[in-house]
Parts: structure tokens; sequence; C-alpha cells
């Protein structure tokens, strides 16, 4: 008797989801249509904002360029001028289906086609008859042709507001069906459920049973997955401790050497001095070779300096390195506006002395390590400075979301950018890009995402030569160590 009645049931229940899957498909679709049509008023409210942007901008560009004569002025003008007609051609093609925009267009086509009449106050003043041209801009047309301009733009925008007010309420009713039916759906569903749940409650034994099966092997896996992440703990920890330990066994032959290389330095100078000293006594023609001796041996010796100084560097750097990797983080609220606004305040003075400037954004809070977190950003702040491009004002700016999978901080520049077929190589240890003019050792990039990964977060980097970088990083909003992870 239960297997015709669970049959039965089942059809009733697949016939309910088929009814709500067709309606929701349709509702979907229509919402769907409606968002684009949110959207496609939205896109045509900020093309006419730029529209209206441009045209301030011949005004201002030519006014600016006839005051000062600066000729980025005459290229700001220039551009604005070039882009306005494609701009306005975009937007009449996208209210194609509106009258009443079309009507509005046809009154702004005849008053952007005098813009390019802006230019005759410019060639007047590159004729040499600037206060003829200045006579021009104080008459005061050009500022009547852009208030006309914005009145019509203004108007548009007006309008796609309330289509945008009409689709938005549209939109939210599709959605309200949608929700209505989806729930009506699920209501029936459940008491379909239900009849179900009172029909097969023999069989609630044998689910029972399996289901401490499987928590036993739940239990197993997650013992496994603990004796697992101990193992990685500990090569871990065993890897910093040869890194430590190598590292030391290095700098003792460094010094070493570095004090042979001071003894052959003062050896060096006693045997030129003696040979000086000889040479007065017993006078001969080896002088010439023996000062081009002399300066063989200074290079020599200068060669071997530079390369314990870098030896030297790299040894603590690695030094560095193990030590972070072997330092206990401590969990605590932070908050990261705060911290980066601090971080920005101290790098002040250097970026005003390389013409830029760093900007940050609202940023979502952590509960995380500080000093992890400044190490990471003063790392990627530095780098940015470090790779302006020469001759462009510098834009730092650091923003940050929240989503899904954690918090999304952004750490964006407009400097020299880096070679998509090194956007990898840059996190690794002692490895660096593009021309090496600045100073550093290649850890910088390394140690921030050591640290990242540390936090339980991922790096990312998106960037192209001479377009600037984005390193986007993403935290867990709350940072736990592996111990309490694997507790949980």
């Amino acid at each position: 008797m239960i297997k015709p009645r669970l049959l039965t049931l089942g059809g009733l229940g697949l016939a309910v989801l088929l009814l709500i899957g067709i309606a929701a498909v349709w509702l979907a679709q229509q919402s769907r249509q409606d968002q684009q049509w949110v959207a496609h008023s939205l896109e045509l409210e900020a093309r006419m904002t730029q529209l209206q942007f441009m045209v301030r901008s011949v005004e201002g560009s030519q006014r600016s360029y006839l005051l000062t004569g600066d000729k980025e002025y005459l290229e700001t003008f220039d551009k604005a001028l070039a882009d306005i007609p494609p701009l306005a051609a975009e937007i009449a093609d996208r209210t194609a289906d509106n009258p009443a925009q079309q009507r509005a267009i046809d009154q702004l086509r005849p008053l952007l086609d005098r813009l390019p009449n802006f230019r005759n106050a410019i060639g007047m003043a590159d004729a040499g008859d600037r206060a003829g041209a200045m006579e021009q801009v104080r008459t005061g047309r050009g500022r009547e042709l852009g208030e006309q301009v914005d009145d019509i733009l203004r108007g548009m925008k007006a309008e796609e507001e309330r289509l945008l007010a009409e689709r938005s309420a549209a939109s939210r009713g599709t959605q309200l069906w949608l929700v209505a039916i989806t729930i009506a759906g699920l209501l029936a569903i459940a008491l379909v459920a239900a009849v179900a749940v009172l029909m097969v409650r023999r069989s609630t034994a044998a689910m029972q049973a399996m289901q401490r099966e499987l928590a036993l092997a739940n239990e197993g896996l997650e013992a496994m997955v603990a004796e697992r992440t101990a193992d990685l703990q500990e090569a871990n920890d065993e890897i910093q401790r040869y890194a430590y330990i190598v590292s030391h066994d290095l700098r003792s032959p460094l010094v070493n050497i570095m004090g042979f290389t001071s003894e052959l330095e003062h050896l060096r100078d006693a045997v030129f001095e003696r040979l000086g000293s000889l040479r007065e006594r017993v006078p001969d023609e080896t002088a010439e070779a023996d000062e081009t001796l002399k300066a063989d041996f200074a290079e020599a010796l200068g060669f071997i300096k530079t390369s314990i100084d870098k030896m030297d560097r790299l040894i603590h750097a690695i030094l560095t390195l193990a030590r972070q990797g072997r330092r206990e983080f401590k969990a605590e609220a932070i908050d990261t506006t705060a911290l980066l606004q601090r971080m920005a305040d101290a790098m002040a003075h250097q970026a005003q002395e390389r013409g830029a400037e760093i900007r940050i954004g609202r940023l979502p809070p952590l509960t995380s390590d500080r000093l992890a977190l400044e190490q990471i950003f003063s790392n990627l702040l530095d780098n940015a400075l470090k790779y302006l491009r020469d001759g462009t004002p510098g834009e730092i700016e650091v923003s940050g979301r929240v989503t899904a999978t954690g918090h999304v901080y952004e750490v964006r520049d407009n400097g020299r950018g880096i070679d998509p077929k090194d956007r990898g190589r840059v996190f690794e240890l002692f490895r660096r890009s593009g021309v090496q003019d600045r100073p550093g050792e290649g850890i910088g990039l390394a140690h921030v995402r050591a640290l990242v990964r540390r936090l339980g977060g991922t790096i990312a980097l998106e960037s192209a030569l001479g377009q600037g970088s984005v390193f986007r990083i993403t935290l867990p909003r709350t940072w736990a160590d592996s111990s309490q992870r694997t507790a949980r």
C-alpha cells in the first residue's frame, strides 16, 4: 500500500515542481528584461552626464588655455571636442525608441555642432591677438551655449529617471510575484512531503543507522585531516628552522671573507707603497704598468665587496622571512580604514617627493593580526611609490568591499605596470620584474604572499606594462589559527 501511495505523491510533487519551474522561468526572464531596461536607463544617465562634462571641458579648457597658454589645456580641449560627436551619436541611437528623447536630441544637435567655433578664439590667441580672443570669450556666448546644452541634458536625464522609476517598479513587482509563486510552491511541496514522511515512518530506523555510520566515517575523516594538518605544520616548522640555520651558517664564512678582504686592502696599500719607494730608488719604466695593476686590484676588490654586501642583504632577508614564519599571530579587532590612513600619512612626505597621491577609501574592518596587515600593505604601498611612471602624477588608491568569500582589499596604482608573463614570478623569493633601477632584494611580494596565506587569504595581480597594477587581497573576516580551524 505504501509504494503506490508514494508513487502518487511523487507524481503530485513532480507536477507541482513542473508548474513552479515553468512559472519561475517565465518570471525570471521577465525580471531579467526589467533589469536590462533598468541598466539601460542607468547607462544612458551616465552617458548624458559624461556628455555634460565634456561640453563643460571644451569651454573650461578653452578659457584656461587662453589665460595660461598651457598646451595641456589645448590637448584636453581637442580630446573633448573629438569625443563629443560619437558620444552624442550613441545617446541618440540608444534613445531611438523614445520620441520625447529624440525631440531633445534634435534640439541638442545644432548646439553641439557649434562647439567647434570655440576654436576661433584659440586661433586668434595663437595668431597673437590674445586680447581679441579674451574679448570673444567675455561675450558669454560660450557659457550660454553650455547652459543650453545642460538644460537639454537635464531634461533628458529627468525623462530617463522617470523611466527608471517605472522600470524599477515593474522589476520589483515581477520579483514579488516570483517570490510569491516560489513560497506557494514550497508550501505545496512541504504538504506533500509531510504526508510522505508519515507514510515512510518505518524507514527512519534504517536511515538513522546510516547516519550513525556516516558520523563515524566523518569523525575518522576529521582525525585524518587534523593529522595531515599537523604533519604539514611540522614540515613548515622544519623548513623555517632549516632556513634559520642555513642563514646563520652562511653568515660565518661571509664574515671571514669580509675580514680577509679588509686585510687584502691593507696589504694592497702596503705593497704598492713599497713598490713606489723602490721605484724612487731605482727608476724603471714599469710605473704605468704598476698603476694599471693597482687599478685592476682596486676594481677586483670592489667587485668582491659588492658581492659581499649583496650576499649579506640576501642572508638578512632569509633571516627576516624565517623569523616572520615563526612568529605567533594574534587576532584582534582592527579598523583597517584607520590603519591604512596612518600608513598613508606616514608616507605622505615620500609621496609628495614623488609627485604622488595616496587615497584610502572606506575599508571593511577585520579581526586579524595587526602586524601582519601592516607589513602586507606597507610593502604594497611602498612598491606602488617605488615604481611610478616618470612624468606622470602618481595615483595610488586603496579600496575594499565585502563579498561572499571574504573581505576584498585592492591596492591600485597608475605606475609602470608589470608584464603579464612576470605576474607569477614577482611573488617568488629574490625574483623581480622589469628594469632593475630601483633598490630592493626581491623579497617584498614574496613576504606579502606568505603573510596573506598565513592569514587564510589569497592575493592576485592584474597589471599591464604602462597601465598600472591592481593587487587584490581576499581575507577572512575573522582569522583563526590552524589549531582553531581544526577544532571547529
